[in-house]
């Protein structure tokens, strides 16, 4: 991994941590989260129809990872319902980098060095560390707690689904429009479904966040998936959940949550582990 992705990931990350403090910050966290995927649909669609179609052998992933991300969302918008931001986004991202380098060698092949690996253990750790404070404190229910495993599970699926994606499409940018406009197409039908005029009563009154988050969504992952084109897919994923940190820290300015001992211990952890990824 070059210098240059390095950065670009990690300032991907920031960008994704934003939209989660964003959604984070709404009263009613599900329809927010909804409308950052909508929001994220309507700006692809001027960039779809500039750029020129994904490849036949494309199409498969892009309506996989569509359907994958219509959950994904809506697991995002009930962890967020009861539980920290600091402590719902590390639970979710943080076990996901191990289980996706893992499997991306198990199907893909991706093989890694020992540095490698251990740079993804050590952020995985320091990761998981940023929510023990929250977790003492008694800051996450069960239901939370099964939202935030189950979408972590989603992350390792969409993230090897969208990296192999991107490279059959030959083009991050191409892909990931594609595939937002395919989660935007799905999530209405299912709002619609589920809430009817009240759905669009909300649409109505927060068209603005959910552009502009989702301008946030799909700018962090096209960095992403970007990445996993030319770096290893399970490296980009380790490097790209450092985006727990920024939410950590953007949860103490904008929400009130503590920046204890354990967070500076979890900091140093994801920093040593970005210098091994990077020394790896």
């Amino acid at each position: 991994m070059t210098g240059f992705v390095l950065v670009a990931v990690l300032a991907g990350a920031l960008v994704h941590a934003s939209w989660n403090a964003l959604i984070k910050g709404q009263t009613d966290k599900f329809a927010a989260a909804a409308l950052v995927a909508i929001g994220a649909g309507i700006i692809s669609l001027p960039i779809i129809a500039w750029l020129p179609a994904p490849p036949p052998a494309a199409w498969p992933y892009i309506v996989a990872s569509s359907i994958i991300h219509v959950g994904y969302f809506a697991l995002v918008g009930l962890a967020y319902r009861t539980a920290d931001l600091g402590v719902a986004y590390p639970l979710t991202r943080g076990t996901a980098p191990p289980l996706t380098a893992l499997f991306a060698f198990l199907i893909v092949g991706e093989v890694l060095g020992i540095n490698q690996w251990l740079a993804i253990v050590v952020i995985a750790a320091g990761i998981l560390t940023l929510s023990g404070d929250a977790l003492l404190r008694g800051g996450l229910t069960g239901v939370t707690a099964l939202a935030a495993f189950a979408n972590a599970g989603v992350i390792v699926v969409y993230t090897l689904v969208d990296g192999l994606g991107a490279r059959t499409t030959g083009s991050a940018l191409i892909y990931v429009t594609w595939m937002h406009v395919g989660t935007a197409s799905l999530g209405v039908l299912l709002l619609l479904a589920l809430r009817g005029r009240r759905f669009i009563a909300e649409a109505q009154t927060n068209w603005m966040f959910g552009l502009g988050a989702g301008a946030l969504a799909l700018t962090s992952y096209a960095i992403a998936l970007w990445a996993m084109t030319l770096a290893p897919i399970g490296l980009v994923a380790a490097l790209r959940e450092t985006s727990v940190l920024f939410a950590a820290i953007l949860g103490t300015i904008f929400f009130g949550e503590s920046f204890s001992t354990r967070r500076w211990l979890a900091l140093v952890l994801i920093v040593a582990g970005i210098i091994a990824l990077r020394i790896g």
